[in-house]
């Protein structure tokens, strides 16, 4: 529901416990904050809880305007003006709600006559020193956060810690600046947006159809719609896809060295083989001659000792004839 001229003036009006004049705005589902100067700068103090509000701005001057009540709405920015027509404001209450940087605090810390702030519920309260940076960025004036109030001894320690060049550096490690001038949406712009592939859709579905538990199906069908394979799905790919690499590198690694091992064993080996032959070849032409001696000596030594059995066989057949 939009904030018109008719919701404000139908808007319940009360005084509350501090006898402050009130204008409850509560519960009615309000996304931005406009058309408060029908207020006519009225109340004290304005209730804007269990709202939409996302971004805090839009303040028009409201001088008497002292307390304001923004608990339980999903605001995660404040305009950097976003109190300047606020200039008497003590009192701010932002419980529930979804700031996440000390950075988006900043408005916060400009405030002269802040004396009271809750930021209970928000995601801001866990990061580290949130309580010693607020109570060094706010003014003095500021005596309770988050409904403690501030003790002297806090106000030393978160002094000595933001001291000096270590305190400066801290600071900006905690809270860095926001970069001023860049556009958000021209990252937006460059990514390209592209759907999930068939292979992952089928991947997806045949989980689902195996899956055993509900909180698997339920999970498998965000992921099916978001497009993006679950890491259980996606780690056997990548033990697949890391394996073969694995396996490939080291002999991709040495087949160029045994390659070039290859052709320096040959020509060593052809070496080796004309070294051997030039060695051996003396002692082969000498065992051939020594062979090609004894074969003439035994042929010489056959037809001389046939010759005696020759005579021999005369003489006998001599003796023999009558």
């Amino acid at each position: 529901m939009r904030l018109t001229l008719e919701l404000i003036q139908q808007a319940p009006q009360s005084l509350n416990p501090a006898s402050q004049r009130q204008l409850l705005l509560r519960g009615f589902k309000i996304p931005t904050i406009e058309n408060l100067g029908g207020t006519m700068d009225a109340y004290e103090c304005i209730d804007l809880s269990d709202n939409d509000l996302i971004k805090l701005a839009n303040f028009p001057p409201l001088k008497r305007l002292r307390v304001l009540l923004l608990a339980n709405n999903r605001i995660s920015r404040l305009a950097e003006d976003c109190f300047d027509c606020l200039p008497n404001l003590t009192s701010v209450i932002l419980t529930g709600n979804k700031l996440e940087k000390l950075v988006d605090l900043e408005p916060l810390t400009r405030l002269k006559t802040l004396e009271r702030l809750s930021l209970l519920e928000c995601p801001v309260t866990k990061v580290k020193h949130y309580r010693p940076y607020m109570i060094h960025k706010c003014s003095k004036t500021l005596r309770i956060l988050d409904f403690n109030r501030i003790k002297d001894k806090e106000r030393k320690a978160s002094g000595l810690l933001f001291a000096g060049e270590r305190g400066k550096r801290l600071l900006e490690e905690i809270a860095p600046p926001r970069v001023v001038g860049k556009d958000p949406q021209e990252p937006q712009e460059k990514v390209v947006k592209t759907g999930p592939s068939p292979e992952v859709i089928e991947r997806i579905k045949r989980a689902i159809a195996e899956a055993e538990t509900i909180e698997e199906v339920t999970r498998l069908e965000r992921a099916l719609k978001s497009g993006v394979l679950p890491d259980d799905l996606r780690a056997p790919d990548a033990a697949e896809a890391e394996a073969p690499a694995a396996e490939d590198g080291p002999e991709a690694a040495e087949a160029p060295e045994a390659e070039e091992t290859k052709p320096m064993e040959v020509v060593k080996e052809g070496k080796e083989a004309e070294k051997a032959a030039d060695e051996k070849a003396p002692e082969e032409k000498s065992k051939a001659r020594e062979g090609a001696m004894d074969v003439d000596e035994e042929k010489e030594e056959k037809p001389a000792a046939a010759e005696p059995m020759a005579v021999d066989a005369d003489s006998e057949e001599k003796k023999t004839a009558p």
